[in-house]
């Protein structure tokens, strides 16, 4: 008899839920709204960039080689002069080539290659430490990646502001009418951001005929875009 009676309740509690919903439905066929899309749009300057460079061993001159150390210490000693800290660079890859298959000159012929990924905050601190280091051994140098400091900050802010500018739209809709906006029926945001970036490679071939100087300008020739940022939301909005 309790299990029949415990049948009843829960049953009683499922049609009542069951005929809430319908009337939820009903009423929510009958409120009048206004459906908007507000946008927020920012462009900023990356201010962490990462750079690649790579160096090369090359043959002197007397037969003998500038070794990959010698090369990685230019390069350390030229980060630290610059004021940047030697934990912003770090190795990415080595490599290398044997260009003679006679085993008595297989050390000779056999030039390493290493790479190096440089953090930075400042790109003008690139050209002065590049104007250090051996111009013959800078295989190549260009831009990896590169973002902002605060980007997860800014992406918030213009999501606060997309929905203030979706708000003053149905506004400013509904305001001929003699309408106002309601409460908030639904709200969904899409976010994107655009990092275009283009940059120039200068490989060994070019580099083995310029000074330091001369190198040290190319590099200045780094061209960024800024980082485009948009704050996308779709707001239902009831009317009041």
């Amino acid at each position: 008899m309790k299990k029949l009676s415990l049948f009843i309740i829960v049953i009683t509690i499922i049609l009542a839920a069951s005929e809430l919903q319908a009337q939820e439905k009903l009423v929510n066929k009958n409120i009048r709204t206004i459906s908007v899309t507000g946008v927020a749009e920012k462009e900023i300057l990356p201010d962490i960039i990462y750079f690649t460079i790579s160096l090369k061993e090359y043959q002197l001159k007397t037969g003998s080689k500038f070794e990959i150390s010698e090369l990685e210490n230019q390069l350390i000693n030229a980060v630290e002069k610059a004021g940047v800290d030697k934990k912003n660079l770090t190795v990415e890859n080595v490599y290398g080539y044997n260009y003679s298959w006679n085993k008595k000159n297989e050390n000779k012929d056999f030039m390493a290659r290493k790479q190096f990924q440089l953090k930075l905050s400042d790109t003008k601190k690139l050209n002065l430490i590049l104007s250090k280091i051996d111009p013959k051994s800078i295989e190549y140098v260009r831009v990896s990646q590169y973002t902002h400091s605060r980007l997860q900050d800014l992406n918030q802010e213009l999501q606060v502001e997309a929905v203030k500018n979706a708000k003053a739209k149905a506004e400013a809709l509904l305001k001929p009418l003699d309408e106002k906006v309601g409460k908030v029926i639904e709200l969904n945001e899409n976010q994107q951001n655009f990092q275009p970036i283009y940059y120039k490679s200068y490989q060994n071939n070019r580099m083995m005929s310029t000074s330091a100087d001369e190198t040290a300008s190319m590099e200045s020739d780094l061209d960024f875009k800024e980082i485009k940022l948009k704050a996308e939301v779709h707001i239902v909005f009831s009317i009041q």
